[in-house]
């Protein structure tokens, strides 16, 4: 086939163009549709129970928010089919979160209201949702793996973050193919996630990528462009046991490794729950630059990794003092003297706040860094140390034996350094309440600061924050009236033609801080240059400035708000008994504010229809491989749309050429312009092979480091004249099948039975969807580790973990339990049961 040019327009035709109110004027510029990036990032949890007591009523006025670049909202929840649930509503959107002008239960009302309040000051800070976190992964499994709920799901995320001016989403799913019990004890909400499974590790992949495409479509019709980033784990076993990361971080802007609660009252040693690097003799090697190291192997970019600090400490009631009289307590063993809320027996301290039951629960030695000094002098002798192998402090009593690991000012410049040193992306700390204010000022920012000065020293954050464009349907009558002074005068009339979305609480209370008109002053030009005065009560405060009047009606109570579907009504006066000409009002402009000092969005209501700017999206543009010979249209599939010019697909221009008739890689880019001279830009690349059999079948199928629930599965590379697109594991046994794709020729594979034998089929498949033949293999995982088993007694107290054996069967304890019969079929089907057969 001859050589396809496309080098030109697609074709020429009339594009249909219409005006829309503006925000504001912007200049006839090309904009692309790209993220700001700072030089590094400062990132910050902000939980949603930190406004109550047991945070000592952390409002947003304690938050210094010139510390950091990104907020993060702490947490959305969702149900089994994806709809958003607010984890606190009147956190969320209810309470007045330390602001007296603002009241319960308005617009203005919760901290997502507040957080755009203080982005609109602070410039340098995005703000942005977590979806999820520990208690509220259990939907994630069930989410991703069904196409509807993932497309209900995330349109539910698109309208919540417009709604609320969000500039980035945060996925918390802790984690993908890890199932565990809800903890009632610690958290009566928290859900657990009984649906994890292996298919999570694939399906979180197609999740976050639907969910890339869908913020890129939002953002380039918001001509704004937002980020997708991950909360992680901070071990690599964690991370391959669930994650692709590979895939992920192609996807992701960024992720925010939790590289910390990496030890704690679970572990039988004391050690650094936060640790830079591992010490050689601690009990294992968690520490940051593990999970670097292992990220950095897999190709992730180093610019792309934040790294954990923990605002909170996790603790050890008793540990034994060591032979180490310069680091006492450090790596020792940990008894169990202490009890939980449930009288669990536990290996941790007690906790800053009283064990409840439902409500923190779980003694863990959990203390606010705010409260590391209070701690200090409950323990007289609680003793600082450093252990400068692995960058972290520790604290420890010899009397009481007491032991606790944190982050302080000092592991945290180490830190900074080390992102620095390794050219990472910054840091993520938990969590904002639990810093500590060491000058008095209010803030909480001890900790942060240092951060903050480790990365950019004496030098601000850049700015890099626009406020969102407000495009509120608003309907604006003018006439002439008497005014109270009984002279003729301009009466105008404001009606908000909104409406609230209803059926979702979460969604319907963010649609009604964005519909709703808040505290409004009305910005008027005269086409004269006349100002205008005060014609009656309800157009409360009128002052000029600049030649234009303002209105500003929030001063009158009436005024303050105008909900989706009221309007408001106020009347001017002319100056020195100058005509009333209704002609002669050239725009009214709205301005919505959050205080007297703060501007949350502008828009022109009235007069001079100025386009608003948009960017075109191109879609249908990715690479694609042909056979030798085969027909290729650079155009199908590819398309083009703009917000304010509608279909713009044949105003695309494709620039380069593919040859059908001979191998090699061809690469095209698509542009296309909007009639606001707004430009976007897409590239592929088009292989043409030679037409080609099946794949060689892989060989030399090979399991390693076999346990009693996980294996390592190993192969040769298959060949293919297009190259190999994936492989294809098929993992069958003990009426398990277990089905994985990957682009690697190696895969984990956990949540295996133990004394089970188990087959495995590999096929690779070609980029030309060529599949190969079977390569086969078979292991048996090992036999349950029985150490310590024992005869079931229902008098004796268990422990998880602990094995027992009950009717010639073998029982293992998930969690504390007293009394219950392990082959109990009720609690069993009910899930229960605190035994687990093996």
């Amino acid at each position: 086939m001859a050589t396809i040019i496309a080098s030109s327009t697609l074709a020429m035709g009339a594009v249909g163009m219409f005006a829309s109110l503006p925000t504001k004027a912007f200049a006839e510029e090309t904009i692309k549709n790209k993220a700001e990036q700072v030089p590094y990032r400062n990132v910050m949890y902000y939980g949603d129970w930190s406004i109550w007591g047991g945070q000592d009523n952390f409002y947003p006025k304690n938050f210094d928010a010139s510390l950091y670049t990104h907020l993060n909202y702490a947490f959305i929840a969702m149900d089994a089919n994806g709809e958003l649930i607010l984890t606190d509503k009147d956190a969320a959107f209810g309470a007045p979160v330390g602001n007296a002008d603002v009241g319960w239960d308005n617009a203005l009302s919760g901290l997502i209201p507040a957080f755009t309040a203080i982005k609109s000051k602070n410039k340098n800070l995005k703000i942005g949702i977590s979806l999820g976190g520990w208690s509220k992964s259990a939907n994630f499994s069930l989410i991703a793996a069904n196409p509807e709920k993932r497309k209900n799901y995330i349109n539910n995320i698109l309208k919540f973050i417009k709604y609320t001016g969000m500039d980035f989403v945060d996925v918390d799913w802790e984690y993908p193919n890890s199932q565990r019990e809800p903890d009632k004890v610690d958290n009566k909400n928290d859900d657990g996630t009984p649906h994890a499974g292996p298919a999570d590790k694939q399906n979180f992949i197609t999740l976050m990528r639907e969910l890339r495409a869908g913020l890129d479509k939002q953002g380039s019709e918001l001509s704004k462009r937002y980020e997708l980033t991950c909360a992680l784990p901070g071990t690599p076993a964690q991370l391959e046991q669930g994650i692709d990361v590979e895939e992920l971080f192609k996807i992701i802007d960024f992720g925010n490794m939790m590289t910390y609660d990496m030890n704690g009252a679970w572990s039988e040693k004391s050690s650094h729950q936060t640790a830079l690097y591992a010490n050689p003799k601690a009990p294992n090697n968690y520490s940051v630059e593990t999970v670097i190291n292992y990220l950095q192997s897999k190709n992730v970019p180093s610019n792309k990794i934040v790294i954990g600090a923990a605002m909170y400490s996790r603790g050890w009631n008793t540990v034994e003092k060591g032979n180490n009289p310069e680091q006492p307590g450090l790596f020792q063993d940990a008894a169990i003297t202490n009890k939980d809320a449930d009288l669990t027996p536990s290996r941790g301290a007690n906790n800053e706040l009283p064990l409840a039951n439902g409500d923190g629960g779980r003694a863990g030695g959990v203390w606010s860094y705010r409260k590391i000094d209070e701690l200090k002098k409950k323990v007289p002798d609680l003793k600082e140390y450093w252990d400068d192998a692995a960058k972290a402090p520790y604290l420890y009593s010899e009397s009481t034996k007491q032991f606790f690991t944190f982050d302080n000012v000092k592991s945290i410049q180490y830190k900074t350094a080390f992102v620095k040193e390794k050219q990472l992306g910054g840091v993520i700390s938990w969590m904002a309440s639990q810093d500590k204010d060491g000058t008095g000022s209010g803030k909480r920012n001890e900790l942060s600061s240092a951060i903050k000065q480790g990365l950019y020293g004496d030098q601000k954050i850049p700015e890099v924050v626009t406020l969102d464009k407000s495009q509120l349907k608003i309907d604006v009558k003018t006439n002439v009236v008497k005014t109270d002074s009984g002279k003729d005068g301009y009466g105008i009339s404001i009606a908000n033609q909104e409406s609230l979305l209803s059926g979702n609480v979460a969604l319907g209370a963010a649609s009604k801080f964005y519909f709703t008109v808040k505290k409004p002053t009305f910005v008027i030009t005269m086409k004269d240059g006349s100002t205008l005065e005060k014609g009656d009560y309800k157009s409360g405060e009128v002052t000029e400035k600049d030649g234009k009047t303002y209105v500003n009606i929030a001063t009158q109570y009436d005024g303050r708000y105008i909900a989706p579907g009221a309007s408001a009504e106020f009347k001017l006066a002319t100056k020195g008994g100058a005509e009333v000409n209704i002609s002669n009002i050239k725009k009214i402009e709205l301005l919505q504010y959050f205080d007297n000092d703060t501007l949350l969005a502008s828009q022109t209501i009235f007069g001079d229809d100025t386009p608003g700017v948009s960017v075109p999206t191109i879609s249908g543009v990715q690479d694609v491989t042909i056979k030798l010979g085969d027909t290729f249209d650079p155009k199908a599939g590819v398309k083009a749309v703009d917000k304010t010019d509608g279909d713009l697909t044949n105003k695309i221009t494709i620039a380069g050429s593919v040859d059908t008739n001979k191998v090699g890689t061809y690469p095209l880019t698509y542009s296309v312009k909007n009639s606001s001279n707004q430009e976007n830009v897409a590239t592929r690349k088009v292989f043409v092979v030679e037409s080609e059999s099946k794949p060689s079948t892989p060989q030399n199928v090979n399991i390693a480091n076999v346990t009693k629930d996980s294996a390592t599965i190993s192969w040769d590379a298959s060949q293919s004249a297009s190259g190999i697109k994936e492989y294809q594991l098929k993992i069958s046994g003990g009426g398990q099948t277990i089905d994985f794709v990957t682009s690697k020729t190696n895969q984990l594979v956990t949540g295996l039975r133990a004394n089970t034998a188990y087959t495995i089929e590999v096929t690779a498949v070609s980029v030309l969807g060529q599949v190969s033949d079977i390569a086969k293999g078979s292991f048996n995982t090992q036999k349950e580790e029985a150490s310590g088993s024992q005869e079931w007694s229902a008098t004796k107290v268990y422990n998880g973990g602990e094995i027992v054996t009950y009717k010639g069967a073998q029982y293992k304890a998930k969690w504390w339990t007293q009394g219950n019969v392990p082959d109990d079929a009720a609690s069993t089907e009910s899930g229960s049961n605190p035994w687990q057969k093996l």
